[in-house]
């Protein structure tokens, strides 16, 4: 069973309680957060600005990376290096993904390539040599809480299974205990840890983010 990288999604976040929210799931052991960029154009919603992500950068030493959900990739890309990004992921369905992957790989960053349900292997397969990591959209991408897109199952199966598999996998949307479970013993490595995961529950009162990491662990 592959080790579980888990990184849990800022967006959902209480960001009334921003720094003791990430000094707790530092302290818990999380390994990664997970910062979504949405513009209200690419996706109808609006999340975190590169003033958040400036922020949580200066509150924590563990990787950030940005997902970035946006019409022009362009515009967010010097953003994401001045403000200390490790992992940046653009989207397929944003266009001229190569020129992207490749321009994140020569400022000395993981590159990472997003796709969202409705996106074929087939279609991205040649850019798999540019990428560290492909993240797979389980849901429509713009909103936290949804439910999984069902024909998803099938990509992360032929993904699971490729042959000398050079890049990660990463699961982002509807990334529940079970899901975590199922896809780890598959060989996929890291996911995203929103409201389904249970890494949110705290808020509510049910577990600390340590007994939730221990959990999905």
């Amino acid at each position: 069973m592959a080790y579980k990288i888990l990184c849990p999604s800022i967006m959902c976040a209480d960001f009334g309680s921003f720094r003791s929210e990430i000094a707790d799931m530092d302290a818990a052991g999380i390994d990664q957060y997970h910062m979504d960029i949405m513009d209200g154009e690419f996706v109808p919603n609006f999340a975190l600005s590169w003033a958040d992500f400036a922020a949580v950068r200066k509150m924590t030493s563990k990787p950030l990376d940005a997902h970035l959900m946006v019409k022009v990739p362009s515009i967010h890309l010097p953003y994401a290096f001045k403000n200390g990004a490790d992992i940046i992921y653009v989207h397929y369905e944003s266009g001229n993904s190569a020129k992207y992957l490749q321009e994140i790989k020569l400022n000395g960053r993981k590159a990472g390539l997003a796709i969202n349900p409705g996106t074929r292997i087939e279609e991205v397969q040649n850019l798999f040599p540019l990428i560290d990591t492909l993240l797979v959209m389980r849901v429509n991408p713009g909103f936290a809480g949804q439910s999984a897109v069902p024909e998803v199952e099938k990509k992360l199966a032929f993904l699971a299974d490729m042959p000398n598999r050079k890049f990660s996998i990463r699961l982002d949307g509807c990334v529940s205990p079970d899901v975590i479970s199922k896809w780890s013993a598959r060989g996929i490595e890291e996911f995203v840890c929103g409201t389904a995961s249970e890494m949110f529950g705290k808020k509510r009162g049910l577990r600390t983010y340590k007994e939730i990491v221990e959990k999905l662990r």
